[in-house]
């Protein structure tokens, strides 16, 4: 960074920022300097090897569920300037109860910055607030105040004890910069809280001698704030009456000397800067160098040396600064010793226009026209469509308060989507009383480079590893196919007998093989293969607060149907019968009822991965206690329990009790075990596979994936939305997560309708590919 020494009088210029000083200081020295010892100890850390960034956004169908709902959702990932990013392919979404155990985990193939998934809910769960979890393996980089976290209700018909809880008052108070300072006025920020949420209150500040010198009240979710001179060698107290409880707080002691932050945000073109001081800090200001640093996280604006800052005012243009968070921090012989963050709000916003185009008997289609500065704009978005009174759905989070507000401060936010919603006038002055509460504690100038820029420990994750190790070596190439024998990826072993495939696109339930490849191209069966428990890395500790927690970028040609962010895709895999139960059994009848035509009075058992290698009799024995005997020499059977019998069945065909002795069908060549419980009794239905029935011999056995991205299902409206008063206006219409605009900016909606719905509530959520944040409900009326 590059600047020039230059004194001005009334205007002051520096690296783009324009700063115009008021009457107060017309002729006072104001100097930028480049001072090595800065640029060496501040400057340079922060920007050396600076990290990536990511941000998560989850936008759920609802944030209110019953226990037989799913929670369906988009994720969106976006890299520091909310464009999609494209370096991670792996998001880890966790649901957690009230005290931080964690329910369910999902892994969310993340492609070009979105993927979408779903949480099945069940009745084990009781009534209460539960928490979604979103974060990739590299968000760990910068500690747990990255991780999104979503606040859901979930609503169990069962009765649920009510108890009481504690009230849990706190009172917080933060003064503007850090600290308070003698002999000049202060401002100073209130905080109050009712077991983790804002609560309204009023107040007063009282001194020695029980004197008002100030007072306050609550102005949004307990936050406000209010001025008062702070004399020398006194002492204040904060009198809070909340409810029918008075709390009463010994305010921090002052500083006899030092420099006071005093910000406002409220002109629409720029900021006003006040520094402030006393008489006492005259001698000790000249002694020591101040700085004034701007930035957003590690990303660094600019600074300002302070000569003879006894009385400072700037007026900043707003247009310099990033959109979103920024910080000041002032500095002191190098040290920080006061902060402020402020909020920039300089893009345009995208503009949404939803007109109804055409009327049809069930359904009503609509027109989503999207546009910037009148241009039609690319954006991948998702809405969910609720009744337009709809008690299930509270925007609390959008993806403007998780790109631009959350990463950015310390601590839980409540409601954060309230400052980003234009229908809320008071929103920017609100968002400012939330800065300026979140406080500044102080810190060394390390530790503030370690959470400003931290050190790289934890990789991308572009997908799964399969790793394991083999008996022997008859080959150095070691192979992985999909059970049609297409090769996914092969790797050379050099001698080892540990292998590892990376970076697998795989779900969970897709079917593999492995097999050595000599030199000739030939493939040899491998004697014995081992895999590795697939440990789950970027599993994060979730943690509750307040109780309401809260390297080279690809190019985008390189995405491609085979490869996506370096990893390998595997093929659509159909997995066999005999790894998988069915669950559609009207297919399963249909596919054995021309071997046994009253199949339709067996179900189909579920094979266990561990006799995948054992034979049937093996199978029978040890999952159905059926043992063969065989009675006085004279004729075999199977007997099961105490006096009860086991009829066996292969491909159709009974096998006699002078057959039984002589089965030797291996598991492998096996699809589906179907039973019929008979008064005790049982009647085993066995079906081979093809390569079986055609003597064709598979040299390979396929290995079931346990661990891989959990694949997303297909989303169908709900059937019991309006027939009864349980579900009246407490589930979707519909949920459209795969929402891309045309070249027009348009986007083109079929939406069902019904003589009990009187309109529609369109919540409408997504990015652009230019890093434009899209936001916004939509109310329409029905007739």
């Amino acid at each position: 960074m590059k600047l020039k020494f230059i004194t001005f009088i009334i205007t002051i210029c520096f690296y783009g920022i324009v700063c115009s000083q008021t009457n107060a200081v017309k002729n006072q020295e104001i100097s930028f300097l480049q001072k090595e010892s800065f640029l060496d100890s501040v400057i340079e850390p922060l920007q050396k090897n600076p990290l990536y960034f990511e941000k998560v956004f989850l936008h759920t169908n609802k944030t209110s569920y019953f226990i037989d709902d799913v929670v369906w959702f988009k994720a969106y990932v976006g890299d520091n300037s909310n464009k999609p990013s494209l370096k991670t392919t792996r998001l880890n979404v966790n649901l957690f109860d009230g005290k931080g155990t964690k329910i369910q985990s999902q892994q969310i193939f993340i492609h070009k910055g979105t993927g979408k998934g779903q949480l099945v809910l069940n009745d084990t769960l009781k009534t209460g607030v539960y928490y979604l979890e979103a974060a990739t393996n590299y968000m760990r980089n910068f500690g747990d105040q990255n991780t999104f976290v979503q606040e859901i209700n979930i609503l169990n018909n069962t009765s649920v004890k009510q108890t009481t809880s504690k009230k849990n008052y706190d009172v917080q108070f933060f003064p503007e910069g850090g600290y308070l300072l003698e002999n000049v006025e202060n401002t100073i920020g209130v905080k109050s809280l009712l077991n983790g949420k804002g609560i309204d209150y009023s107040g007063r500040i009282t001194n020695t001698k029980n004197q008002e010198v100030a007072s306050f009240k609550s102005q949004y979710l307990g936050m406000t704030k209010c001025n008062f001179f702070y004399e020398p060698n006194e002492t204040y107290t904060a009198i809070v009456t909340i409810n029918d409880t008075i709390i009463k707080i010994k305010l921090p002691a002052a500083q006899q000397n030092g420099i006071l932050l005093n910000l406002d945000n409220n002109a629409a073109e720029h900021i006003k800067l006040n520094l402030k001081t006393n008489k006492n800090s005259a001698d000790a200001l000249r002694n020591n160098r101040y700085k004034l640093l701007f930035h957003q996280k590690n990303n660094i604006i600019d600074y300002l040396e302070i000569q003879n800052p006894e009385s400072l005012s700037l007026e900043i243009d707003k247009k310099n600064f990033f959109n979103g968070i920024n910080t000041i921090t002032l500095f002191k012989d190098n040290q920080p010793i006061a902060e402020r963050k402020f909020y920039i709000e300089k893009e345009t916003e995208p503009i949404l226009a939803l007109e109804k185009t055409k009327t049809e008997n069930d359904s009503i289609s609509y027109k989503l026209k999207i546009s910037q500065l009148d241009k039609s704009i690319n954006a991948n978005l998702s809405t969910s469509i609720l009744p337009l009174n709809s008690s299930n759905y509270t925007e609390t989070n959008s993806i403007k308060s998780a790109f631009l507000l959350s990463p950015y401060i310390k601590g839980y936010i409540e409601n954060p989507a309230y400052y980003f919603n234009t229908k809320n006038e008071k929103r920017k002055e609100y968002l400012d009383l939330l800065l300026l509460t979140q406080g500044w504690t102080q810190f060394s100038l390390k530790e503030m480079i370690a959470a400003l820029n931290p050190v790289y420990k934890y990789d991308f994750e572009a997908g799964f590893k399969l790793k394991g190790n083999v008996s022997s070596l008859p080959a150095n190439q070691l192979a992985l196919l999909t059970p049609d024998n297409v090769i996914i990826d092969k790797i050379f072993l050099n001698g080892k007998k540990d292998f590892s495939f990376n970076n697998l696109l795989i779900y969970k339930g897709d079917a593999v093989k492995i097999s050595f490849v000599n030199n000739q191209n030939e493939a040899v069966k491998p004697e014995k293969i081992h895999f590795d428990t697939l440990n789950n890395a970027s599993d994060i500790n979730f943690k509750i607060q307040n109780s309401h927690k809260q390297t080279t970028i690809l190019n985008e040609d390189l995405w491609n149907d085979l490869y996506v962010s370096g990893s390998i895709k595997l093929q659509e895999i159909t997995v066999t019968a005999k790894n998988k139960r069915y669950t559609d059994r009207k297919k399963l009848i249909n596919k054995y009822k021309p071997l046994v035509f009253d199949i339709g009075k067996y179900f189909d058992l579920e094979i266990a991965e561990h006799f995948k290698n054992k034979d049937l009799m093996y199978f029978l024995s040890f999952d159905q206690d059926v043992k063969m005997v065989n009675w006085k020499g004279q004729e075999t059977y199977l007997e099961t329990g105490i006096d009860k019998e086991a009829a066996l069945y292969i491909d159709g065909r009974y096998i006699t009790s002078g057959e039984l002795s002589g089965v030797s069908l291996q598991m492998s060549d096996i699809e589906n075990i179907m039973l019929q419980p008979v008064r005790g009794n049982k009647i085993f239905q066995v079906f081979t596979t093809q390569n079986y029935k055609n003597d064709i011999v598979e040299l390979f056995n396929q290995y079931i994936i346990t661990d891989g991205f959990d694949k997303e299902k297909k989303y169908y409206s709900p059937i019991y939305a309006f027939n009864t008063d349980k579900y009246s206006n407490w589930t979707e219409i519909d949920w459209k997560p795969d929402l891309q605009t045309n070249n027009n900016g348009e986007i083109f909606l079929k939406v069902k309708t019904d003589p009990q719905i009187q309109g529609y509530l369109f919540s409408i959520q997504g990015f652009t590919k230019e890093g434009s944040l899209i936001s916004e409900s939509i109310k329409i009326n029905k007739s």
